[in-house]
């Protein structure tokens, strides 16, 4: 939840006693500083009713207080309302009310969990109108109209917004923590910088990913910029976390867009590195390591058969395969290497243990049947390779190619009316399509 839990207890604490320090208002906000002592919740919020209750609802203090009990109870929407009250009523900003910005973000976290996506909106709304300087309201934004909206440059917008509230937060703490020498107020800055680092790094990683995606959808001329921007927003993130997995695979992930594959294959060798460091200082656990590295090893695989250097794609995908064991994409991509290697024997074997595991989808055994086809085609294995091709049609009916492919294969073994019906299934499906 945004690093929020980590220091709960200390902001909490340090609110509590300076609010402690300042002025009473009235008898009333007196008592309900004596109960927020007390811990008497309850009774803060029953006076705070009851006053209300009697027509002195315009005093932005009893709000305050109020909203105070209800975070302490965790109760997190009634605290955003009476936090918000108090806002309002405090006409020259006397209350530290940007301190309970999390109170706003929790409720809206969890409204939007409850599926009630129009309030969880507004919640953050009004969290920026009490908080503006915080990074984790644009952050949930941001996911709000990638996930729900598919709204990219929206999405974008408020990533960048994110980043750049976050790294002026940490200059902000940066600034705080060089100016004390308390060792309480130490470890408070300590975690707090860590959590807006965390919040920098984030944005960052998503606006990165954004700019990716419109990259994909964007026109040949303009997809270079959206890379180059990428690229430079990942670079940034990482001059604040050098050692950064994540980022350091999205970059590389960039470079393999634009087909630099020398300089992907480079930075995937980088984040090895920094995944022995994590294995090492105990912070990346094996597993994890493990998939990460495999994912890593399919890359670079790939950009090796790009590079037309197939030995080395294979020496990769055998080496992922090694990590995860059998996995549809490295044994696919492996059968492919094998086969543009014209090692057809072994790209078969592949693909026997491809088609072996469970839970592929239709697209996928289509495709294993189809490049075993192909192998049994090179061969000059007809009946073999009808067969493959029988089967690819059986998953992907629809796939006007595979029965032309078909077609040709059984005019090859005589099989002339079969070719006749295979090529007019194929003319259907293109005159479908026009």
């Amino acid at each position: 939840m945004t690093g929020w839990n980590l220091s709960r207890k200390i902001v909490l604490t340090i609110i509590s006693i300076s609010a402690l320090l300042a002025a009473c208002s009235s008898p009333v906000v007196t008592g309900m500083k004596v109960h927020m002592q007390n811990q008497e919740y309850d009774d803060i919020i029953h006076l705070a009713d009851s006053v209300i209750a009697q027509g002195d609802s315009l005093n932005a203090e009893i709000w305050f207080w109020r909203g105070r009990a209800l975070t302490e109870k965790s109760q997190w929407s009634e605290a955003a309302v009476s936090f918000m009250k108090a806002y309002e009523l405090d006409i020259n900003g006397e209350l530290t009310l940007n301190e309970y910005w999390f109170v706003f973000f929790n409720s809206a976290a969890n409204t939007m969990s409850d599926g009630d996506i129009g309030s969880a909106i507004e919640m953050l709304s009004s969290g920026i109108q009490v908080a503006p300087g915080r990074p984790d309201f644009e952050l949930m934004l941001g996911d709000f109209e990638l996930s729900i909206n598919s709204d990219l440059p929206a999405a974008l917008e408020n990533y960048r917004s994110a980043s750049q509230k976050a790294e002026a937060l940490m200059a902000d703490v940066q600034a705080m923590l060089d100016d004390t020498d308390d060792p309480y107020m130490l470890d408070y800055y300590s975690q707090n910088l860590a959590q807006a680092r965390n919040l920098f790094i984030q944005a960052l990683y998503n606006s990165g990913s954004v700019l990716t995606m419109i990259a994909l959808d964007a026109t040949e001329e303009e997809m270079p910029e959206y890379i180059q921007q990428a690229k430079d927003t990942y670079a940034k993130a990482l001059l604040a976390d050098p050692t950064n997995i994540d980022m350091l695979d999205a970059l590389a992930g960039a470079y393999m867009l634009e087909a630099d594959y020398a300089s992907a294959i480079a930075i995937y060798d980088e984040a090895f590195a920094n995944i022995e460091l994590g294995l090492a200082e105990g912070w990346l656990e094996p597993e994890e390591a493990n998939g990460i590295m495999a994912n890593m090893l399919i890359s670079k695989g790939y950009a090796y058969i790009e590079m037309e250097e197939y030995p080395q794609a294979i020496s990769e995908l055998n080496s992922a395969h090694e990590l995860i064991g059998n996995d549809f994409v490295i044994l696919s991509t492996l059968a492919h290497a094998n086969f543009v290697m014209e090692n057809y024997d072994e790209s078969l074997s592949v693909l026997d243990s491809v088609i072996m595991i469970e839970g592929l989808t239709p697209d996928q055994l289509s495709n294993a049947y189809y490049t075993r086809y192909a192998c049994f085609n090179r061969k000059e294995l007809d009946s073999e390779a009808a067969e493959a091709l029988e089967t690819a049609l059986d998953f992907d009916p629809d796939n006007a190619n595979y029965w032309r492919y078909l077609a040709s294969t059984y005019s090859r073994l005589g099989r002339r009316n079969d070719a006749i019906n295979a090529m007019q299934n194929a003319e259907d499906l293109d005159s479908q399509d026009d």
